[in-house]
């Protein structure tokens, strides 16, 4: 909790410690037994706060009723791809070849033979020997990569091009992608969780087809060099972003924080003439309401790209039952809304 308000543990980035989970429960339970103890005779009043309490952990627990906040939140889903089509961010023609070489390939298999697809059967004869499967060798591993750039690659998966090709020219001044993670418990080194590296990849993708600067935000390490960011940039990399394309702040704790450093930099970096005012924001769906509103507010009017969308499509009648994972998913959507609510409050958005 380094570096922040106390203000911060009850509203705002920090307010799960409000939410559904063991802890919260563990405090009811003992203000309910110091509420007896001292004020004894409330015990009508006591009774009728108690159901109150009981009703809000019952819905918060009960995936569907959960899921109404959470589209409220998110919109109608869409693939990182389908959004960047709906914009006019077309991918490179170069993908587009690639990735109708790898279906044909998967559609009709190699010369001669009958697809898998419609019934046919490999060779026994392209196994190798029995003593030989299972070897990694160089010559196997380098046809195992082959493949997976064949096939795996386009369609928006940033796991295969290296290097990453981006638009050129830049059609956007930059692509900025706020983190999501985690301090390490036992290291200095901040760590990304799923939806941070749902968010780097949406914003890879996104990147690839608009050029422009990639920025990634995020603090929570003990030195700059061990933050989400740092670990972002180094993921980036690996996955073919070149450096001099890519920027970073380190030192940001908050969303707010994130993403006025982002405004900062774009504006540092592109002058107040540059031609190209587009920015594109992406991050989680279910963040991108609270992240537009501080880009309004920090003077950027971003292009949403949404990644990771948490919405159930079509609820069964098991989602209108508690279950003891709903709350991490209301967690997350009442973090946003009191998030929304608390920086309005402040003026941030």
């Amino acid at each position: 909790m380094r570096g922040r308000k106390p203000s911060m543990l009850f509203a705002g980035d920090a307010s799960e410690w409000l939410l559904p989970m063991p802890v919260t429960l563990v405090a009811v339970m003992l203000v309910f037994s110091l509420w007896r103890r001292i004020l004894p005779r409330q015990r009508r009043l006591r009774r009728s706060v108690a159901a109150v309490v009981v009703v809000a952990f019952v819905l918060t627990s009960t995936p569907a009723i959960i899921n109404i906040g959470v589209k409220a939140l998110e919109g109608t889903p869409q693939t990182v791809a389908e959004q960047l089509d709906a914009l006019g961010f077309p991918p490179d023609s170069g993908a587009d070849a690639l990735n109708a070489q790898a279906v044909l390939t998967v559609r009709e298999g190699k010369a001669g033979r009958k697809a898998l697809a419609e019934g046919g059967r490999a060779d026994p004869s392209s196994h190798g020997k029995v003593a030989d499967r299972g070897r990694t060798d160089s010559s196997s591993r380098r046809e195992a990569a082959d493949f997976v750039k064949t096939v795996a690659a386009p369609g928006g998966d940033v796991s295969a091009a290296s290097p990453a090709s981006a638009a050129k020219p830049p059609r956007v001044r930059g692509v900025i992608v706020p983190s999501s993670g985690a301090a390490a418990p036992n290291g200095p080194q901040a760590r990304l969780d799923q939806g941070g590296y749902m968010r780097l990849r949406a914003g890879i993708e996104t990147w690839r087809r608009t050029g422009g600067l990639l920025v990634l935000m995020g603090g929570l390490g003990e030195q700059p060099e061990y933050s989400l960011a740092a670990d972002m940039r180094r993921l980036a990399i690996g996955l073919g972003v070149p450096p001099e394309a890519i920027r970073t702040v380190r030192s940001s704790w908050t969303t707010f924080q994130d993403i006025s450093g982002a405004a900062r930099l774009i504006r540092e970096e592109g002058g107040q003439d540059d031609s190209r005012q587009a920015v594109i924001l992406v991050t989680s769906a279910l963040h991108m309401q609270r992240s537009l509103a501080v880009a309004h507010q920090a003077g950027l009017d971003p292009i949403p790209v949404r990644s990771d969308y948490r919405q159930l499509a079509s609820p069964t009648w098991a989602a209108w039952f508690p279950n003891n994972g709903a709350p991490w998913n209301a967690r997350a959507m009442l973090h946003e809304l009191i998030g929304v609510w608390y920086y309005r409050l402040r003026g941030r958005a």
